[in-house]
């Protein structure tokens, strides 16, 4: 696959050569965010040495430039730099100097013929709700060993097509996530992602039917050639529709199927579900204050036997929901089942409230051993093999001070359920306040 895709490059180059010209149009952007960080107890009292309190600032600074060229060629590139205030001249911490490759693409438009759009390079792939693919891990660089969770960077090495045939929309993408090629050693054992994603725009109640299929190929773990490599597919469907004037209805349901990567004849397939469900509906009351009600359900399968070879923890590939929620930092995307409800206002203009609730629960009686902490790693707990994983609360406030400028607060407040033993009861707790500039 990987030696069809250089080909498939190879060609596009080649038939992209004459559409090297003269720049019509340059554009300079940029951010510039800062962030404080309080954190405290994302441990749950495990004690021992373990990260209980973080108290810090951090700055994200990105610099892009994009070029319109001649018949229908552009090219993006953007740096960025994320470092914790501090840390820049600390030991192991040199990547908090350095900018690095945030995006760098290009965009060719009616190759061939009209309705195809061809993007090479760095790119963000993002898809419905980021269920399953809008942000790649493998690149994200935010201040090292300090808030990990919180990285920005995600994009993708990808070639990605768009085909567009209003109202149906086919997107294709082979990328690389990781390349392990090491001479004097076995080559294949990369890390690679495909997909293909349609939609499609239906009139009626604005509807938007989304269908994908998403292959991840791991051969990154593989002692070459006595261990299998792990495959998984994703087949999808996501619905979006508006039944009536203020209100959205979102469905989407992703069954995993392969094999994980195993030495030896032994199988481990690949037998895991992810469903989530989310409703918002802006009422039409007291319309000065924009008063908006959600609702959303998450399930995300975990193993009910532990003891056999099959896997039914539901992998979420490379999603990006959730980030900056205690919860999501601690329990990651798996074995979850999550309700959540919440409710929105503008009390004043430019000024955005909103106080969101979640229920978190594991999707299986699998005992908690360990939970993620936001500095890399992870810290063992005490558990009692229930579900009940805890109540989140999280207050955020958005105020746009310019068409520039804006000013952030988000609140969070956890507790953990029964799902942990009394030695880790601690309530988490966080305060990330932010300034972000574009131009």
């Amino acid at each position: 696959m990987i030696k069809k895709i250089t080909m498939m490059l190879a060609l596009v180059a080649l038939m992209a050569a004459p559409a090297f010209a003269s720049v019509q149009n340059v554009k300079v952007s940029g951010a510039l965010s800062t962030t404080s960080v309080i954190r405290k107890s994302f441990d749950l009292g495990a004690g021992a040495g373990a990260e209980t309190a973080q108290n810090l600032v951090a700055t994200t600074t990105s610099v892009g430039v994009a070029a319109d060229l001649t018949d229908n060629v552009s090219t993006t590139i953007k740096l960025t730099n994320e470092g914790a205030w501090g840390l820049q001249n600390v030991a192991g911490n040199s990547d908090n100097n350095s900018f690095y490759l945030d995006a760098a693409y290009v965009t060719m438009k009616e190759l061939l013929y009209s309705p195809l759009t061809v993007t090479i390079g760095r790119q963000t792939l993002a898809y419905g709700n980021q269920f399953l693919v809008g942000y790649n891990a493998a690149n994200k660089n935010y201040y090292t060993g300090v808030a990990t969770d919180l990285a920005g960077n995600g994009n993708f090495d990808a070639v990605k097509a768009v085909l567009s045939y209003d109202p149906l929309t086919v997107d294709l993408f082979a990328s690389k996530i990781n390349e392990n090629s090491t001479l004097g050693t076995n080559d294949n054992n990369d890390t690679d992602l495909y997909g293909i994603n349609l939609n499609y725009k239906l009139d009626k109640f604005s509807t938007v039917v989304e269908a994908y299929t998403f292959v991840k190929h791991d051969k990154s773990a593989i002692t070459y050639p006595d261990t299998k490599t792990s495959n998984l597919y994703v087949p999808g469907l996501r619905v979006s529709t508006n039944p009536i004037e203020g209100l959205n209805v979102q469905l989407e349901g992703a069954y995993e199927t392969g094999t994980a990567g195993i030495t030896g004849s032994l199988t481990n397939k690949i037998k895991a579900f992810g469903a989530q469900g989310k409703v918002n509906y802006a009422l039409p009351v007291l319309k000065d204050v924009k008063p908006v009600l959600s609702a959303g359900y998450t399930y995300l399968s975990g193993d009910k036997d532990l003891t056999d070879s099959n896997t039914r923890s539901f992998d979420s590939v490379y999603e990006n929901q959730n980030v900056g929620r205690i919860y999501d930092s601690l329990f990651g995307s798996s074995n979850l089942s999550v309700a959540e409800a919440a409710f929105e206002v503008t009390p004043v203009q430019d000024l955005t409230t909103k106080l969101t609730w979640y229920n978190v629960n594991k999707a299986q009686k699998a005992a908690v051993t360990s939970i993620n902490q936001p500095t890399g790693g992870t810290q063992a707990v005490a558990a009692n093999g229930e579900k009940g994983l805890g109540n989140e609360v999280d207050l955020d406030l958005t105020y746009a001070y310019t068409e520039d400028v804006k000013f952030g607060v988000s609140a969070g407040y956890f507790a953990p359920g029964n799902a942990f033993a009394a030695v880790n009861k601690d309530s988490a707790t966080q305060l990330l306040s932010s300034v972000s500039v574009a131009f």
